[in-house]
């Protein structure tokens, strides 16, 4: 099956697809490395478990400069499959001298570089493929995002059975630099201009109509579109970008809460250690599966509407941790839910603010550092309680955040026609 094409914007090709979707597996794989190996960094290197995971922060920091590299790398006219490629080799180098440094502030440094590929990887990837499948592309995305999180599931998996964290490493590097040669292919669309109407020269940063000329005389409206077509009803500046923004923090921060202090909250719940490490393996089982779960109801559901539904479930699987006898449930049904938020979300905002993907990406990394210690303030405060409510508190601020991008939705606005066929076959 086959869907209309936008002019200028061409469907990637499966290479570039199979390049993307393992580059996103290795990220999560990437990241998912540094908790389980911390008692073996401690060991190495002396040091503190505080210590250890500054490595973590380290690397989120190298992550929001390679976010916001991507933006950058295009004004100089750096194509996107360079880039991506440069990052994936930052990957790789960080990834192997992580292991091989000789002290900490070195292995630091490493995980900062590698922290900066990481960033470059998703929020590259994660803008080519907004603006290729700038409408009906959630399933993509979610495909896409799926990867990660087999990824993040094989981390702490890889790290118990090989022999030693250098191994688990060397690992991530390696699946970076055979995926170097597909991913380099990717890039996104490109409109092509003709000669402007009236003897105008031709812009090349403006779209071409259908026709093949330039439109001139036209100015943009704030969305992108031109005067003629449908105009939003709200105005789409400040307001539209800040809700977005807050509500992939909150997203992030519901995410990264939950995965981080589930464990902490079970065990003081009465659950034992091991139980408790298992039932978060489960947050991120059903994290993953939900999100390749979704991409057949792309197909049918705009992305509002798949971000309504899950950020909904959120509410009530975040209520369900506040009853101990079905908190690990809760936690369960709080990982599916969450899953396709960030993917579809990134769907969503394609069809009002595509070039806002870039700092979303970023700032979103910021909350995931910031909330999950906020969580942890409260806890020095209220005691273990304070998890299930802090998720509860969330999780309603995501939903009230959606709510009040609904009423942002230009009115009369209706379906668009996919810029490509999303059929997951692609791959």
């Amino acid at each position: 099956m086959s869907g209309p094409t936008r002019p200028g914007t061409p469907r990637l090709g499966r290479l570039a697809v199979l390049g993307a979707v393992t580059a996103f597996a290795m990220i999560g794989l990437q990241q998912a490395l540094y908790g389980p190996a911390i008692p073996q960094l401690r060991e190495a290197h002396g040091i503190t478990a505080a210590g250890a995971a500054t490595a973590l922060s380290v690397h989120f920091a190298g992550a929001i400069i390679g976010v916001l590299a991507m933006p950058l790398a295009r004004r100089l006219g750096v194509p996107d499959g360079r880039f991506l490629a440069w990052s994936l080799i930052g990957v790789a180098v960080g990834a192997l001298a992580f292991p091989l440094a000789p002290e900490w502030p070195y292995a630091l440094l490493a995980a900062f570089v590698a922290g900066v590929g990481f960033g470059g990887l998703d929020g590259g990837v994660n803008q080519v493929f907004t603006e290729v499948y700038a409408e009906g592309g959630h399933g993509m995305l979610n495909l896409l995002h799926g990867c990660f999180g087999a990824g993040a599931v094989a981390g702490p998996i890889a790290v118990g059975l090989l022999p030693g964290y250098g191994w688990s490493f060397a690992g991530c590097a390696l699946l970076a630099l055979l995926a170097l040669p597909a991913l380099r292919t990717l890039s996104g669309p490109v409109r092509p201009v003709r000669p402007a109407r009236r003897g105008q020269p031709a812009d090349p940063t403006r779209p071409a109509d259908e026709d093949g000329t330039e439109a001139v005389g036209r100015p943009a409206d704030v969305t992108g579109a031109r005067v003629g077509a449908r105009r939003p009803a709200f105005p789409v500046g400040t307001a539209l970008s800040l809700g977005f923004l807050l509500f992939f923090v909150l997203h992030v921060g519901l995410e990264t809460g939950a995965a981080g202090w589930e464990t902490t909250h079970l065990i003081a719940t009465g659950w034992s250690a091991a139980a408790a490490a298992t039932a978060t393996s489960g947050f991120w089982l059903a994290f993953t599966a939900a999100r390749f779960a979704v991409v057949p109801l792309c197909r049918r559901y705009p992305a509002r509407v798949i971000v309504f539904g899950c950020t909904g479930l959120t509410v009530l699987a975040a209520a369900a941790t506040l009853v101990d006898p079905i908190a690990p449930v809760g936690y369960g049904l709080l990982g599916a839910a969450v899953g396709p938020l960030f993917p579809t979300g990134l769907a969503w905002l394609a069809e009002y603010r595509p070039g806002l993907t870039p700092t979303v990406v970023a700032v979103s990394m910021a909350g995931g550092i910031a909330l999950p210690p906020a969580i942890g303030l409260a806890v020095g405060v209220a005691g273990p309680t304070a998890i299930a409510w802090a998720m509860v508190l969330m999780a309603v601020a995501g939903l009230g955040t959606v709510l009040g991008l609904a009423r942002l939705r230009p009115a009369g606005s209706g379906p668009v026609a996919p810029a490509v066929d999303v059929d997951a076959a692609q791959v």
